[in-house]
């Protein structure tokens, strides 16, 4: 059964770039089974791989339903989005037909970086990060799925425009107060 792995693996012309899942490190292990003889390379994260079989799990087997799921998670993208435009706040993708479903990513106004924002939200209970890259003070990316999203009577997403747009406030009220400050 191995064998068919072996092959690919070996073909590979690419190196393997996690250690865990290299299969350089567990082909030992493999072929030692084969040949009915232990051998040990690392203990799983057992505890990780059960937490992720009960996530997949309620995820595919209980309501809503996956296609559900997805339909919720795009609506709720479409009024984060929206939220944004309301707020008169830019998106980073140029197209939303090529933006993410589950995390919105919003260029802060001028004036403001992510680090006026992202401690405001958080003394509101609210997670969210600054960008990446070059541009990683000049947007904000909130996180939107899962429970947050499939049960709306918890009220996150709610929570998040609210918080959001007190954070805003904040943050340039902040600012203009420094700056009538100055002599």
């Amino acid at each position: 059964m191995h064998l068919t792995y072996t092959k690919v693996f070996e073909a590979r012309k690419t190196p393997v770039t996690t250690y865990f899942a290299s299969w350089g490190k567990w082909m030992p292990v493999m072929r030692a089974y084969d040949n009915k003889t232990a051998a040990y390379f690392a203990t799983p994260p057992v505890n990780l791989i059960r937490a992720y079989h009960a996530s997949l799990s309620e995820i595919t087997k209980l309501l809503p339903s996956l296609d559900e799921r997805y339909r919720i998670h795009k609506q709720v993208s479409r009024r984060v989005k929206a939220l944004a435009d309301q707020l008169g706040l830019s998106l980073v993708p140029k197209d939303t037909a090529y933006a993410a479903n589950g995390m919105t990513a919003i260029y802060l106004p001028d004036g403001l970086v992510a680090s006026d924002v992202v401690p405001r939200m958080a003394s509101k209970g609210i997670t969210i990060a600054a960008g990446l890259g070059d541009a990683k003070d000049k947007y904000i990316r909130i996180g939107h799925m899962g429970t947050s999203v499939v049960d709306a009577e918890r009220g996150d997403i709610d929570r998040i425009a609210k918080s959001l747009q007190a954070s805003l406030n904040e943050a340039k009220n902040a600012k203009k107060a420094v700056v009538e400050e100055t002599p």
